[in-house]
């Protein structure tokens, strides 16, 4: 049984890349909050040039303020080391280019952890301050908020108003999680770029006991902006990339936690990726670069450029499926802090 945890140390940990100015805005916010038993600890892996610019505004900021520094790691590493350098009983994480509203926002996560049977919460994500709840059928997005598709896609609907629980997993920013399942379980799958966050929740859904449940809650918001630039510039992928992003996603996690599904549904799992990755690429990537697109401009390029990945779909399947799956299962590393 979990510990009730009344008032838990939390550790608000912030993964960063060359966005130190806006980790400052975060670390503002968090240090005027209405919790008190909390600190602050920064994955840093911007280059060294940013890092000295910067450095004196990060280190002025108090004794709550921990920054680890490391070369880059990719999302997924630097969510394990961080957690690793961690001391809180609740890990809450949020990234570079998001921020917290409000003062409530580490209290909102800490007080679900007096119930020994919640093991994590994800918290309310908007575009806007003054945003209303987005979605045409309020209903449906409640049912989907935070839950899996058959094709094991997890569907977010973080905007919506009310809380939920069960939710099926936890979302990579505003959300918080028992540091100690993190630890036993080796945290996140570091070999798939940028769809991070299932791999942990597949494990910790299959770790929990009878009662235990993840959750859903409005009050802890975050805002998020889309409009930084820097980064790990995965808003300027290429379509190739996030296919391969997806395709690895399914042959190295779902495959690895669904295998009779996975294989048995093969062709169908292998199209979804393609027809959501497709998807993700026109709503999200700025990638401009294909020669198509340079020809034939960019509505009929894109066109072009989307029909010539589907042509290589199979062969970039294939490929992953007669690959040899990069095993992890932790430990969690832990480095030295490079500024307290």
């Amino acid at each position: 049984m979990n510990p009730s945890l009344s008032n838990p140390f939390v550790s608000v940990l912030i993964r960063s890349y060359n966005r130190l100015p806006y980790v400052l805005e975060i670390v503002k916010v968090s240090l005027t909050q209405n919790y008190d038993n909390f600190e602050i600890v920064i994955m840093d892996q911007s280059d060294e040039a940013h890092w000295t610019e910067h450095r004196t505004a990060i280190e002025s900021k108090g004794e709550k303020v921990r920054v680890i520094r490391s070369e880059p790691l990719g999302s997924a590493r630097a969510k394990n080391v961080g957690v690793a350098n961690c001391r809180g009983d609740v890990v809450l994480f949020i990234d570079d280019d998001d921020l917290p509203v409000g003062n409530n926002w580490i209290s909102s996560h800490a007080r679900h952890y007096e119930d020994p049977q919640c093991l994590g919460v994800s918290g309310r994500c908007v575009k806007r301050l003054d945003e209303k709840p987005p979605y045409k059928d309020p209903e449906m997005a409640y049912a989907r908020c935070l839950s899996y598709s058959f094709f094991l896609r997890g569907r977010d609907f973080t905007g919506i108003d009310r809380t939920k629980k069960p939710v099926e997993w936890l979302h990579g920013l505003n959300a918080s999680v028992r540091r100690s399942y993190v630890v036993e379980l080796g945290g996140w799958y570091p070999f798939v770029p940028n769809i991070d966050e299932h791999s942990f929740c597949f494990k910790l859904q299959k770790a929990m006991q009878d009662g235990d449940y993840l959750m859903f809650d409005p009050e802890p918001v975050a805002l998020r902006r889309f409009n930084i630039p820097g980064g790990l510039g995965k808003r300027h992928l290429s379509l190739n990339n996030i296919v391969r992003n997806h395709l690895k996603y399914y042959h190295w996690v779902v495959a690895e936690q669904f295998p009779l599904r996975f294989y048995g549904l093969y062709p169908f799992f292998i199209m979804y990726a393609f027809l959501f990755a497709v998807r993700w690429f026109k709503t999200y990537s700025s990638f401009t670069d294909s020669r198509w697109m340079k020809w034939f401009g960019p509505q009929m390029g894109r066109r072009m450029y989307i029909w010539q990945e589907f042509i290589f779909l199979p062969l970039t399947a294939l490929r992953l499926l007669l690959s040899k799956r990069p095993t992890w299962s932790g430990p969690l590393e832990s480095i030295e802090s490079q500024s307290q």
